[in-house]
């Protein structure tokens, strides 16, 4: 029917994140559906939600979100990070103390954990606004190229470089 790279905001492949962000589903099932459309040969978009473990969380959700992007075939992994806007659950969760946000060095060590354990070719892309700097290439052809990026932006943030970021982003 002419469809095609059709985009899920899966955000996850951790099942605890999963559970606390009431996505409805299990890593399993995002594996079941869309290995679905690879048999029948479909293309489509998988979206990585950094930050979204919060503080301390980040490398445990890289990798099992790269646990399930490993067993799929997307045409394009697209990672975007958490930004939290007032009266939302999980700022109000934060303001009781219930979640603590990742900051911006952990953020990208949590995308260069989950770029160097994604094990297939695919379009790797991080230019959504809530993005302090675009990350895009070709896995795995520019894997290296990419966590030579990250780990400079890394070495920024820990010089305090994107420090207030976060609240520069107003709306999506």
């Amino acid at each position: 029917m002419g469809y095609s790279n059709f985009y899920f905001g899966n955000e996850s492949g951790d099942d605890y994140i999963l559970k606390r962000m009431n996505k409805g589903y299990e890593a399993k099932v995002v594996v079941e559906m869309l290995s679905k459309l690879d048999e029948a040969g479909m293309s489509y978009i998988m979206n990585f939600l950094g930050g979204l473990g919060g503080h301390g969380y980040g490398l445990d959700h890289a990798l099992k979100s790269a646990d399930v992007i490993n067993q799929l075939h997307p045409s394009m992994v697209y990672a975007s990070e958490l930004t939290l806007f007032p009266d939302t659950p999980l700022s109000r969760d934060l303001k009781a103390g219930k979640f603590i946000e990742a900051n911006e060095q952990e953020r990208f060590e949590e995308l260069k954990a989950l770029i160097e354990a994604i094990n297939i070719p695919t379009v790797f892309k991080a230019e959504h606004v809530t993005m302090p700097a675009p990350i895009r290439g070709t896995l795995p052809r520019d894997k290296e190229e990419i966590i030579e990026y990250l780990d400079n932006l890394i070495e920024a943030a820990k010089k305090g470089a994107f420090d207030n970021y976060r609240s520069r982003v107003n709306s999506l």
